[in-house]
């Protein structure tokens, strides 16, 4: 059948209405730009308004961070995969990116002595300093202030309830160029064709992969992936998906669900296995993937937990008269919605840390993505990001653009990294649009047409929201938390199965929310992204960061790093290369090391004191952290025994 389709003309579209969205628009309207925004869910209606919603800001909290710290510790963090360019962009522009989102009505917690917004009193984990910015309605305040962005910014308009499927390109000599994109608007059961010279894709991430066991909006189906890769643009550390360690293994109701950071074990907390043995001490200093790779690492030794876990074992901070109270109003205030589930799922005693928690990594960002410069245009070829533009016209921010973060990303950075990097491709998206020649041509458009109407009315004996169940188990046992070649080979067999059932799936021929049109366009959009994991996993030949290989060493912090692109060679094929990253000069990665193995030692140390020297110590760093009025005074009657006060929220 033919579907209607509807003719637009904007200078740039945005996809997705997140933070990286809301500021890509707003940036590029405040340019002169006319903005078309594009949702499948209601604006500001994204990750960002169900996360935890804290915020990196530079010297928020130290007074020896600077720019250069923010920028080294992102870099290293992420094992010298990270771009420069980028990681410097984040620093540089972290404090104003904040700015904006106050100035459309986010309101932090002030520190009265530095007239800054307050920081949480531990770095978050993989931080070298305090720059973590907590807030009282956690992500529903940065929700708030996205959807002022877009609904209130003037030069925008904004569809909700429809579906990017394609970009539409044109040659320009040799290189292509962004014609516009075409849109599935299903409350109205029409395509939307419209004609842009930019599009910025900030559609999230790929963790609906692996449901149930996501911390994430269903809706991140790889889309930003897929259609980036299908117009032609490189992906970059696609093997690199970051998995929250502490999350909930059960009841089911509350599975996958965020329930804690390395930095909420404080100083005494350890992860254990089925036994009781520690896999992993130290905790509060390690990162989101060390946890994670150990707890998983545990489960494969056939040491996990009923649930395919580990316990997270907190006791030890509780138990002591003196310091266990700071400790139990940290553990409430540092992630107040996160402490929340753990209550309700784990139950009063687990809260109470009376006894460990039963965690397990959960699928939570995609730290790789569409490959871009610093100002979120496409790159290509074999420099270190900026060496040589991609699609003209194509921008990508937020989870939806690799090169940033590498092998690890830092907590908080998220929400600091959608406003940077959509501001700034915003910026770049309407000065392209402003400089483009001519517009797209009708003729552009006609294939995608033509192939999305053949899929309305299609027969077939498949149904895709089952094969995404498919999907979706083998992904977690494949190209999960945990990797083998075998396994990596066992996928690209399920997704050619996959792939070849496609053309199978039962499509109605009606066009109002046609919902199994929907499903087939989510699922061709997660095989192909997984394809891309697959392909950067194969290509990664040792354990980094978030690609943990069960078959193969850890990659050496002093060997040369190198990114993984997935591109598509001439005849379309997919293909994975090397780009070679240059490494942190030796002295300082020795520095750095020497510094991390330091601060371990020092928790070690701590842990071996006489347990009421120990209690006297873990006091005195609570009191600098948190302040002498911060904790025991809002503990309930009954000291440590008692239940945490609803006022103990940061």
């Amino acid at each position: 059948m033919t579907i209607e389709t509807e003719w637009r003309d904007y200078d740039v579209v945005v996809v997705g209405s997140g933070g990286a969205g809301s500021h890509a628009a707003q940036a590029a309207a405040e340019a002169g730009a006319r903005v078309l925004v594009v949702s499948k869910d209601p604006i500001g209606c994204s990750d960002t308004k169900i996360s935890e919603g804290l915020a990196t800001v530079r010297e928020s909290g130290s007074d020896d961070d600077s720019e250069e710290i923010l920028s080294e510790n992102l870099r290293m963090a992420g094992g010298d995969l990270p771009v420069a360019a980028l990681t410097d962009a984040f620093a540089r522009d972290s404090k104003d990116a904040y700015d904006r989102y106050r100035s459309q009505g986010l309101r932090p917690a002030i520190d009265a002595e530095k007239n800054t917004p307050k920081s949480l009193p531990l770095p978050m984990g993989g931080h070298t300093r305090r720059r973590s910015v907590g807030h009282r309605n956690s992500g529903i305040a940065f929700g708030h202030a996205n959807w002022n962005a877009v609904i209130q910014g003037d030069r925008i308009d904004y569809m909700e309830d429809c579906w990017f499927l394609d970009l539409v390109t044109e040659d320009d000599g040799d290189r292509k160029r962004i014609a516009g994109g075409l849109i599935y608007d299903a409350a109205r059961g029409r395509l939307i064709a419209v004609r842009a010279p930019s599009v910025v894709i900030a559609a999230g991430g790929l963790s609906t992969l692996y449901f149930p066991k996501t911390d994430t909006m269903r809706g991140n189906t790889g889309d930003s992936y897929a259609v980036a890769a299908r117009a032609g643009a490189d992906l970059v550390d696609m093997e690199q998906v970051q998995f929250l360690p502490f999350c909930v293994a059960s009841p089911p109701s509350y599975e996958g669900l965020l329930i804690g950071e390395p930095v909420t074990a404080s100083y005494l907390g350890v992860l254990r296995d089925k036994d009781g043995k520690v896999i992993l001490d130290g905790v509060y200093l390690r990162t989101r993937a060390e946890c994670s790779a150990a707890i998983m690492r545990a489960v494969e030794d056939g040491r996990g937990t009923p649930n395919g876990g580990a316990y997270l074992d907190m006791t030890a901070n509780r138990r002591h008269p003196r310091s266990g109270p700071y400790f139990m109003k940290f553990l409430a205030s540092a992630l107040p919605s996160a402490y929340r589930v753990a209550r309700q799922a784990l139950g009063k005693a687990a809260a109470n840390c009376d006894e460990a928690w039963e965690v397990r990594p959960s699928a939570h960002y995609m730290m790789g993505g569409i490959r871009t410069n610093a100002d979120g245009a496409t790159v290509a070829g074999d420099g270190d990001g900026d060496a040589a533009l991609g699609i003209a016209g194509l921008f990508a921010a937020g989870q939806a653009m690799g090169g940033l973060f590498g092998a690890n990303r830092l907590g908080s950075t998220s929400l600091t990294e959608g406003a940077v990097f959509g501001a700034r491709a915003g910026r770049a998206a309407a000065a392209t649009a402003k400089a483009a020649r001519n517009g797209a041509g009708n003729d552009a458009f006609t294939d995608h047409i033509a192939a999305v109407s053949r899929r309305f009315g299609q027969p077939g004996d498949q149904a895709a929201a089952v094969l995404k169940l498919e999907l979706q188990r083998e992904s977690w046992i494949n190209i999960g938390p945990v990797r083998t070649a075998e396994r990596i080979s066992r996928m690209d067999d399920v997704l050619d199965g996959l792939e070849a059932r496609l053309d199978r799936v039962a499509i109605p021929d009606y066009t109002d929310w046609n919902q199994a049109f929907i499903e087939f366009e989510e699922l061709r959009n997660l095989v192909a992204t997984a394809r891309a994991v697959a392909a950067a996993a194969r290509e990664r030949d040792g354990s980094l960061g978030g690609h943990v290989r069960l078959d193969k060493a850890e990659i050496s912090a002093f060997s040369q790093p190198y990114s993984t692109v997935i591109g598509r060679d001439a005849d379309g094929v997919l293909q994975a290369r090397r780009v070679a990253r240059p490494r942190t000069p030796f002295k300082q990665l020795v520095s750095y090391k020497l510094q991390d193995a330091k601060r371990k030692a020092q928790v070690k140390f701590l842990r071996a004191l006489p347990a009421g020297m120990q209690d006297r110590q873990l006091e005195k760093k609570y009191i600098a952290i948190m302040g002498v009025a911060g904790a025991a005074p809002e503990i309930m009657p009954g000291g440590t025994d008692g239940a945490i006060a609803e006022t103990t929220r940061a």
